[in-house]
């Protein structure tokens, strides 16, 4: 019997539901192009305002709105779509591992696990989306301000690739662990011994605190670049000659937006080293992947 691996389980999951799942990515771009134009609008608002052009703050505040309504529309859409994908993934789950005999304690946890798979789609590609989309954009509005800027923020990514690639090999050894042992839970809440159960808790928590630890300690390292950039720009801003008051907003906006794109990098590589070792625990034969 041929089984499947986590891509292929993921690729599936898409190919079933595409329709649904793109839509709710449209609305996710369209949200992000919103958000990308509020610090032009409000720049240019602002030197108008500044200039007694009063009638020029309703571009924003239609932005702003039509923001608000995309935002709204989405969240709505993506409970009804994500909530019926993962009851058709934990179903196949739980009767393919069944056939092949996995023990009730695993197939309990994986059935928790599999939620992953679909929060892979829910959460962390809108993430993706959203910070690749604020990347780019960002950086782009940011070289056409001033190309010095530009190129302070792109040779950032120097560090942060160095940084990232170390954090992703630990991070998988650590969630192979935190899963082999949420995978004993069942087996040990049987037992009913309080000792044995605290044990188990204990050493979910040991893990969990490592994982936390080692995603914090990759966020202060990064953050350590973005500081020494976020005062570089800010010295470089006020040099640019004939800056108006709003460019300088819509600068210090644009690379905050830059900055904020970063901050997900180290959840994001969390949840791709959980995924891999999920999958290589609820790998999914193709008559159970062809009911998903």
């Amino acid at each position: 019997m041929k089984l499947h691996s986590v891509s292929q389980i993921l690729e599936r999951l898409f190919r079933s539901n595409y329709r649904s799942i793109l839509f709710t990515y449209g609305l996710t771009l369209l949200e992000n192009t919103f958000e990308l134009l509020y610090p032009l609008a409000i720049g240019f608002a602002i030197d108008q305002l500044l200039k007694g052009n009063y009638s020029n703050i309703i571009p924003f505040l239609c932005i702003w709105l039509a923001h608000a309504i995309t935002a709204i529309s989405r969240h709505v859409y993506d409970t009804r779509t994500f909530t019926s994908i993962y009851s058709n993934l934990a179903t196949a789950m739980v009767v393919e591992q069944s056939k092949q005999g996995a023990s009730t304690a695993q197939i309990a946890a994986r059935s928790v696990l599999s939620r992953e798979f679909v929060d892979f789609f829910e959460r962390n590609i809108p993430q993706i989306i959203a910070g690749l989309f604020s990347f780019v954009g960002a950086l782009v509005m940011l070289f056409i301000y001033d190309i010095q800027i530009g190129a302070y923020c792109l040779a950032l990514l120097i560090p942060l690739i160095l940084i990232n690639r170390s954090y992703a090999q630990k991070s998988q050894r650590l969630n192979q662990n935190l899963n082999n042992q949420l995978e004993q839970e069942v087996t040990v809440l049987s037992q009913s011994e309080a000792e044995v159960v605290r044990s188990h808790y204990l050493l979910i928590a040991k893990w969990r605190v490592h994982l936390s630890n080692a995603e914090a300690l990759n966020y202060g390292f990064i953050e350590l670049f973005t500081i020494l950039l976020a005062a570089t720009v800010l010295i470089r801003t006020v040099w640019i000659p004939g800056i108006q008051t709003g460019e300088i907003y819509a600068i210090i906006s644009y690379l905050w937006n830059f900055l904020k794109s970063l901050e997900n990098i180290p959840a994001l590589v969390q949840q791709f080293s959980r995924l891999q070792d999920i999958g290589q625990r609820m790998q999914l034969s193709s008559e159970a992947l062809s009911k998903l």
